[in-house]
């Protein structure tokens, strides 16, 4: 009895020592926030903090918010791009470890005995018994390479949603880069109505005008105020929109540079190339073949689960009234008469049938998509092109002629006031084009997931990195975690 409470004893202290310990890390809600806020404020961590108006402010060098410097800070801030970083580390978690043998069984406890021919012997003897299972069918390799292909899946996933975010970023730093010079037109527009209204006093006194037309060149001079202050609402959407896509203050996008944007081109590339690039770059199909991969690891893993577990036991127990101890050796297996995983492996096999055709739906939806940005993208440039070189020379043009009839009072302040809105209509309105022609452009991007031109500041070295179409494909499991390591660096 006492070798059997020993031994049961050791095999305690045995499984205990390998034990983790749990170590609390509560949620601290305003230390958070605190940090959070110091973050956004100060993304570079070099900026000393000053007192504003009672608020800690950080320092802010007015440095040129470039794309490049936009892209510099999203990789490094975006809340968006930390959750999915965060989601990659706890499958990376999981695959870097092999998946156990199953633990071994330990039974122990006393045998009592009862009967005429026990005799004044014990009727209490120890009984223990350990016993070992032994995979078959490869389940723990398959095990593992389903954790290991999850884990590359998600790096697929910080992949696409950098793609997705870059692209996205691209889209929102235009939008800032034309409401700036929206606003600045406007701002341009109501210095020459201000203009106006001073050439119509000055026609009044000298008896050419009538106060009716002040009345009508003030009531325009004060519309167009007002518009302005709407162009400076749009700028600050945009710049909300690009802090909650960054993750920094809006205080950093202060500063643009002069020439912010890219050339615009009239050159599209073939469909033919256009749908290759898509092929191995757009995000959604990119996610598509990583689900797929993962279902084909699934099968294999439910597959292997259909060969039951080899078990070897070893009891040892004393005969009750006897001073003899037996220790036997069991060998077992289940028999898969019945249950061979059935109903796993079939809906292992639908899953991946399902997932290939959502990949045949994303893919025409994703060509859709190019069909739609292309036609899209080549009427707006069109319409730009007919604004610039036809329509604004012919307001400009008019504007003048008007002045000057206005001046020598060859017209009245309401034909003037009417030219004035036909050309102030005409540059608001290439200014809406230029932005639909550029959002085109980047719709177009987006459709095939990369990008087509460059900003001032970018380079080929500011991408993203590459999606390739065949992430999977050619390569164990192991070799896509071990590549994922080295590029989430």
């Amino acid at each position: 009895m006492v070798s059997g409470r020993l031994f049961f004893m050791a095999a305690l202290c045995l499984v205990a020592s390998g034990c983790q310990k749990y170590r609390a890390q509560p949620l601290q809600p305003n230390e958070v926030m605190r940090v959070v806020d110091e973050a956004r404020r100060n993304p570079d961590g070099d900026a000393a903090p000053v007192e504003v108006a009672g608020t800690a402010l950080p320092l802010i060098e007015r440095r040129l918010f470039t794309f490049a410097r936009a892209t510099e800070l999203m990789k490094k801030h975006s809340p968006v791009l930390r959750e999915v970083r965060a989601e990659y580390e706890t499958s990376m978690a999981r695959a870097t470890l092999k998946t156990p043998l199953p633990n071994p069984t330990l039974e122990a406890g006393p045998q009592v005995g009862f009967g005429p021919d026990l005799g004044s012997s014990s009727k209490v003897t120890p009984f223990a018994s350990i016993g070992f299972a032994i995979p078959t069918g490869r389940r723990l390799k398959r095990q593992d390479e389903l954790n290991q292909t999850t884990a590359a899946m998600a790096h697929v996933e910080v992949m696409v949603r950098h793609r997705e975010l870059y692209l996205q970023l691209r889209q929102t730093y235009s939008r800032l880069a034309l409401a700036a010079a929206r606003m600045e037109a406007r701002k341009s527009i109501s210095t020459s109505a201000e203009k106006s209204v001073g050439v119509a006093k000055r026609l009044i006194e000298a008896g050419l005008g009538t106060a009716l037309d002040q009345g009508l060149l003030d009531l325009e001079y004060v519309r167009l105020r007002t518009e302005l202050f709407s162009a400076e609402s749009d700028k600050a959407a945009a710049e909300g929109e690009l802090s909650q896509l960054i993750g920094v203050h809006a205080d950093h996008f202060a500063t643009l540079p002069v020439e912010a944007l890219p050339a615009m081109s009239e050159t599209i590339p073939g469909v033919g190339e256009l749908k290759e690039i898509l092929l191995l770059n757009h995000p959604q199909l990119a996610r598509m073949r990583a689900r797929y991969d993962v279902a084909e690891r699934e099968l294999h893993l439910e597959v292997a689960r259909q060969y039951p577990d080899f078990r070897i036991g070893s009891p040892f127990d004393r005969e009750v009234g006897e001073r003899k101890n037996t220790l036997g050796l069991t060998l077992g297996i289940d028999i898969p008469v019945f249950d061979r995983n059935q109903q796993s492996i079939a809906q292992a096999k639908t899953r991946r049938d399902e997932i290939r055709i959502k990949y045949e739906a994303a893919a025409n939806r994703a060509l859709a998509d190019l069909e739609r940005a292309l036609a899209t993208y080549k009427v707006s440039i069109q319409k730009l092109k007919m604004l610039r070189e036809i329509v604004l020379p012919k307001a400009q043009s008019n504007i003048e002629l008007a002045r000057k009839s206005l001046e020598a009072g060859a017209t009245d302040a309401l034909r003037f006031l009417e030219t004035e809105r036909g050309q102030r209509a005409v540059l608001v309105q290439a200014i809406e084009t230029e932005l639909s022609v550029r959002e085109g452009w980047i719709e177009l991007e987006k459709a095939i997931g990369y990008p087509l031109s460059h900003f001032p500041t970018e380079s080929p070295e500011t991408y993203p990195q590459p999606i390739p179409g065949d992430h999977f494909e050619n390569r164990s499991a192991e070799s896509a975690v071990e590549q994922s390591k080295g590029t989430s660096k």
